[in-house]
This record gives structure tokens, C-alpha cells and sequence, in this order.
């Protein structure tokens, strides 16, 4: 008897990025050097404390607005950062974009190449690294020609869990809610955001915090176990 997978009943999957795909994201806090991204970019105005005061304080206003919303309108991060960092703020910028995106391994990206065979495939991600950068990277990984949609929030001016950027994927895959599968690894913004707009869910959880979870139509430790739950 043939068994068919979870992932076989859509058409279309979309996916979240950094803790989904990629790793070794979001290098931010004690112990990052920001002043040697900084330098490494061109950077020569600004002192150590003065970049990481530049970079923690925005961080955190951005950070604070993330939680409190609203989502719809949402700025970009260099709307966070103070006007006398005007000179330097490309740079700042650039910087916090550097420690932010990530890695995607090898063979999760052959994984990728494979499923997008027979399925059309979006990718719907919150990212503070401007367009430009937040494209580079997507390039430089090899996943930019994989995804039918590329919907990042520093593009549209909103984050999620707000529906605007599901149903923007949605619209560019030229998919039916009931036929998408949404797989991401938070929780409030992944799980709840996507099964709102009337996609299925699969949450990538990778420690016992899942029990009591009931949203989240099947739950996996990898996103490659994607391809064998039934």
C-alpha cells in the first residue's frame, strides 16, 4: 500500500527563512564585534562604543515595535536609527545586515532543488537587512532561482504574523490557500500568521516547547523531515 505524504496534498509550499532554512542567523548581543563588520565594510567614522550604541539602541527600538505592532504598516530598521547617525547609517545598516543573515547548508539546499521539482515553492521571511543586501544574499546561497515568490518584509513594509505578506505569497505563487503549506520555525508569527490566512502549517521545533501546541498541523526538529511525515 503506497503511503502518501503530508507534503503531496499542496501544490505549493512556502517557507520561512532565517531558523527554517538558514543558520547561524541573528549574531547579535554581548560578544559580537560590530566595529570589525564595520571596518570590514569601509566603515571609519565611527568609534566602537559609538557603532555598537548606534546598533543596540536600534536594534532594540526595532525589536520593541516587532512585538507591540502593529505589523501593517512596519518600517524598514534604518527607521529605527537615530538622525545623528545619518552619516554612517548605509554603513550601520550594512553592518546589522552582515550579523543577521545566515548560512543555508549544502545538502538542505539539494533537498530545496529536488522539492522544487514537484512543487512550486515560495519563500516569505522578516528580515531588517535592506532589499539590496537581503537579494545579494539570496543569490550568493543559491536560493533566489528556487522560489516562484520572494516576499521579504523589508520589501513591503509590513511583518508578519499580519496577513499581507502570506496572501501577497499566496498570490504571486497563484495559489489557493487550501493548496499551500506554510513551514516555519516561530511560532506566534509562522504558525498562528500562516494557519490564519488559511494555510496549512508545519513548525519546525527542535525542542519540547511543541507540547500544547495545537495549531501547527505537523511538527519537525529538521525541515528536511518535510519530505517523510505522512
Amino acid at each position: 500500500m503506497t503511503t502518501t505524504r503530508f507534503i503531496d496534498r499542496f501544490e505549493a509550499v512556502i517557507f520561512d527563512l532565517n531558523g527554517t532554512l538558514a543558520e547561524d542567523f541573528d549574531r547579535f548581543g554581548q560578544g559580537q564585534d560590530y566595529h570589525a563588520t564595520y571596518r570590514a565594510l569601509g566603515g571609519t567614522g565611527l568609534s566602537h562604543e559609538e557603532l555598537v550604541s548606534a546598533v543596540e539602541q536600534s536594534l532594540g527600538r526595532c525589536l520593541e515595535r516587532y512585538r507591540r505592532g502593529p505589523w501593517d504598516p512596519f518600517p524598514t530598521y534604518g527607521a529605527f536609527l537615530s538622525a545623528e547617525f545619518d552619516a554612517d547609517r548605509e554603513l550601520i545598516e550594512d553592518t546589522v545586515a552582515a550579523h543577521e543573515l545566515g548560512s543555508v547548508p549544502r545538502p538542505r539546499l539539494r533537498w530545496l532543488r529536488e522539492l522544487a521539482e514537484t512543487h512550486r515553492l515560495g519563500l516569505l521571511s522578516d528580515l531588517w537587512a535592506p532589499p539590496r543586501l537581503a537579494r545579494e544574499f539570496l543569490e550568493r546561497e543559491g536560493l533566489a532561482g528556487l522560489f516562484g515568490s520572494i516576499v521579504l518584509s523589508c520589501e513591503h513594509g509590513a511583518v508578519k504574523p499580519g496577513p499581507r505578506l502570506f496572501l501577497t505569497a499566496l498570490e504571486e505563487l497563484g495559489a489557493r490557500p487550501e493548496d499551500a503549506l506554510f513551514v516555519g520555525d516561530n511560532y506566534p508569527r509562522d504558525i498562528e500568521g500562516a494557519a490564519a490566512c488559511g494555510l496549512a502549517t508545519v513548525w519546525v521545533c527542535r525542542d519540547d516547547v511543541s507540547a500544547g501546541r495545537s495549531a501547527a498541523d505537523r511538527i519537525v526538529e529538521r525541515v528536511e523531515l518535510l519530505s517523510e511525515i505522512g
